[in-house]
């Protein structure tokens, strides 16, 4: 194999591809990206059994091929080249990479043991990636960060209405629910991506910047743009929590206030907390006091002003649990929404109806 191509366009490429490409110790082949050149095609290919991407590259192909790359070394080594151009040749199971000014040598793969990866051809709906991706970044967060309930570990990805989509996470102490825009998307059935797989979905969509059309089956998503990047995810199989059962109709508080206000007294409490992180609100009829105690540092309170309709109530929650959403609530007023003793707290923007943010309150 011997191409010539753009150092710009191989380093965007290699740079998309670098958190794909991992470590594996039964197949050390994943480490490497597969780069096949035919006639006037360049692509390039990796994935780690869980997500794959593929790039399509423009450029000169004087010799046909296929190599496989450590894709690490292949990113650091032509990060330092300052050249527009870049020749890579295959000799003896060594890439040359040259430039101008340059030589660098790195020692190839089988790109035999390279696994085979079947893309979907039935690729329908176009999706609106900036909100596809937003949609995911809004409530990746809550998932669970183990994988003893893999439902837990992913974001659940569902249409309740029209030219919409609404995305859920939850790891069943605090739950995340986001409504995004999707015209003239029809979603057949809803899904599970694991989390991190839905957190490189959306990274890859920003990054690309293009709207794909969308295709699923039992097994795996993927995204088509329209410059030719594919990219398909395993998709988690089983039931998501039937999570609209534990979202309380009835509330005896709502307490309304600045989220600036309440961040604030965050930072206060936080040199305070104890080991389960605890952080106690009391809500008065006209405020709301944060506090925090460690019996081996001390204790403080905060009063913040608020608007507070319904009942007095004291709660003690994980003080991250409430401080992880706030950053992805947009405006500057929040809506707290108490069900009582014991029971969930809904927290969401006050201009917002299409996010909404469930935690559960701790034992004393």
């Amino acid at each position: 194999m011997e191409i010539t191509l753009l150092h710009s366009d191989l380093q965007k490429a290699l740079e998309l591809i670098g958190r794909i490409s991992a470590k594996h110790v039964t197949l050390p082949v994943l480490q490497c990206v597969r780069i096949e050149a035919k006639e006037s095609q360049i692509t390039l290919q990796a994935t780690n059994l869980e997500i794959n991407l593929e790039i399509p590259l423009t450029g000169e192909v004087i010799e046909t091929g296929v190599v496989a790359v450590p894709t690490q070394i292949f990113l650091q080594s032509i990060q330092f080249i300052s050249q527009e151009k870049i020749t890579l040749r295959m000799e003896e199971q060594v890439l040359q990479i040259e430039s101008k000014t340059s030589n660098t040598s790195i020692k190839l793969f089988s790109p035999e043991e390279f696994p085979v990866v079947q893309q979907l051809t039935d690729l329908g709906d176009t999706l609106q990636g900036a909100q596809f991706a937003f949609g995911i970044k809004s409530v990746a967060f809550a998932a669970s960060q183990t994988s003893i309930k893999p439902e837990l570990g992913s974001v659940f990805i569902q249409q309740k209405k029209e030219h919409s989509l609404t995305f859920v996470a939850t790891d069943s102490f605090r739950l995340m629910e986001k409504t995004v825009s999707q015209k003239g998307l029809t979603l057949k059935e809803s899904f599970m991506v694991p989390q991190k797989n839905a957190l490189e979905l959306a990274r890859i969509c920003d990054v690309v910047g293009e709207d794909p059309v969308f295709g699923m089956d039992d097994n795996q998503c993927a995204l088509r743009f329209p410059g030719g990047v594919y990219v398909s995810t395993r998709l988690v199989s089983g039931s998501f929590p039937d999570y609209e059962q534990i979202i309380p109709k009835e509330f005896v508080t709502y307490v309304t206030l600045l989220k600036g206000d309440l961040q604030q007294s965050f930072k206060k409490t936080n040199i305070f907390l104890n080991k389960f992180r605890q952080v106690t609100l009391v809500i008065s009829d006209s405020d709301l006091t944060v506090s925090s105690q460690n019996n081996e540092v001390g204790h403080t309170t905060d009063t913040i002003k608020a608007t507070v309709e319904g009942e007095e109530l004291s709660l003690n929650f994980n003080q991250q649990f409430i401080m992880d959403p706030l950053s992805h609530i947009s405006g500057d007023s929040l809506k707290l929404s108490f069900a009582g003793i014991g029971r969930p707290m809904i927290l969401h923007g006050v201009n917002d109806i299409n996010q909404r943010y469930l935690v559960m309150p701790m034992n004393k």
